[in-house]
């Protein structure tokens, strides 16, 4: 197995989405598909790789926030097959709701971020269960149901290689500074440590980050990356506990994030990098939503 890892450069952005092209013994795979903005540009990445999108078997979405499945949709138009998370299904096949909900976040920037998001025909779309086994190209593939994130999230977990999409987070090459993947509306603190710990527990042997690339020392990346989960979930509890409004808030995680990213020595042009793919308003908001229900559930 050979994973070629293909830089979308999304909004002129390097190293910041990823998809990876998967060269099984019988094929390709395709793992996430990026914003359909970015399609033509990892149609290049799968040429420059010395091969034709016609040769990918199948198509695998971790799950089906834009950066990661906004191009599936066109994918299953051509007859691949697509897997994802059940709770996700539906939403590729009908993304009207989807792309309601993302334009009222984005607005007027929605389209040139994201692009269109074509529907997936119903018959090209599958779904798999938490530890369900799937042979494509060649490969095993296993999904695991890996919530934190999005409670529609998998892993896939090939011959002890895991594509974790956002649940080990964001950490672009040439910096040790890793960003806590929590944008709104399902960034949940348990669920959370559990993924973590479980994909601690299967010891794989790399991981691959959708933002960004190859991590070669997991258990280090992991155990980073709890500390990060912890560490800035509990500076938003303690904010709102101070009282602090919304907008200062994301004021003052924004100021936090930057003393941890400068802190590793991570380069200003590479701050605006993490800011394109991960923003902090996004994932302040995240958090806050997160603990505000936690406040709601413990009255009722």
């Amino acid at each position: 197995m050979q994973v070629h890892t293909i830089d979308l450069e999304f909004q002129g952005v390097e190293n910041g989405i990823a998809v990876f092209l998967v060269e099984g013994p019988d094929g390709l795979v395709l793992i996430e598909t990026g914003p359909e903005s970015t399609r033509e540009r990892s149609l290049e990445g799968i040429r420059a790789a010395g091969f034709s999108p016609d040769d990918i078997e199948a198509v695998l979405v971790t799950h089906i926030h834009l950066d990661h499945a906004g191009a599936v949709g066109w994918w299953a138009q051509q007859g691949k097959t697509v897997y994802v998370h059940e709770k996700g299904a539906k939403h590729l096949i009908d993304p009207s709701r989807l792309e309601e909900s993302a334009r009222m976040v984005y607005q007027e920037e929605f389209d040139q971020l994201w692009g269109a998001l074509p529907p997936a025909p119903e018959e090209h779309v599958h779904v798999l269960s938490d530890e369900q086994t799937v042979s494509v190209a060649g490969l095993g593939v296993t999904a695991l149901d890996t919530p934190g994130h999005a409670f529609h999230h998998l892993c896939f977990q090939i011959d002890g290689i895991i594509f974790t999409g956002d649940a080990a987070g964001a950490r672009l090459p040439g910096s040790d500074y890793i960003s806590v993947t929590s944008a709104p509306p399902q960034f949940h603190l348990e669920e959370g440590l559990k993924t973590l710990a479980r994909l601690e527990a299967l010891q794989p042997k790399s991981l691959f980050l959708t933002h960004f690339g190859e991590v070669e020392d997991p258990a280090a990346h992991i155990a980073d990356y709890r500390r990060a989960w912890e560490l800035n979930a509990q500076f938003i509890k303690d904010r709102l506990e101070e009282g602090m409004d919304e907008d200062s808030l994301r004021i003052a995680y924004q100021a936090f994030q930057m003393e941890q990213a400068f802190r590793e020595n991570l380069p200003t042009e590479m701050w605006k990098s993490f800011q394109t793919i991960n923003h902090t308003d996004m994932c302040a908001d995240g958090i806050r939503l997160y603990w505000e229900r936690k406040a709601k559930e413990s009255t009722t």
